[in-house]
């Protein structure tokens, strides 16, 4: 609820800070028995929604990391016979990542507990409420998008 104080897009913001981190902190808590870490989860689920052979350095820009920390942990990731990287068709010093079978495997199991996370958080939420966050969202990340072409 709004106090009377709060402004209005400040509150909207801080909350939507607030909800990620705490979407994070469930979904690290589901996967934990699993024995897998929030870098883990994220950088796969990325990967999926990406789709297959993405550049190493436009993964780096969707999840909002360095790219020597990416390199990390793709090392561990790889390590894990859960990605390969493969040289890049049209830039010689580009790197494309690859999920394994193994790692598409693991995702569909993720999928299902991620699965009760959402049920979890979203229970109390109607269909037209998520549809209008969905377009809220949307516009956001437009703004955002138009913002950065500068």
């Amino acid at each position: 609820m709004l106090n009377a104080s709060e402004d209005p897009k400040v509150a909207f913001i801080t909350r939507l800070f607030l909800a990620r981190n705490r979407y994070r902190f469930a979904m690290d808590d589901q996967f934990k028995p699993l024995g897998i870490t929030d870098a883990t989860w994220r950088t796969l689920f990325y990967l999926e929604q990406s789709g297959d052979g993405v550049l190493q350095k436009d993964l780096a820009r969707v999840m909002g990391i360095e790219s020597p920390g990416l390199v990390r942990l793709l090392d561990k990731l790889e390590a894990k016979a859960l990605l390969i990287r493969q040289p890049a068709a049209n830039d010689r010093r580009g790197k494309t990542v690859h999920l394994t079978p193994q790692a598409k495997t693991l995702l569909a199991e993720l999928h299902l507990s991620a699965a009760q996370v959402r049920a979890a958080l979203l229970a109390d939420i109607s269909a037209t409420e998520i549809e209008t966050c969905i377009s809220v969202l949307d516009k956001i990340l437009a703004a955002s998008d138009r913002g950065t072409e500068s």
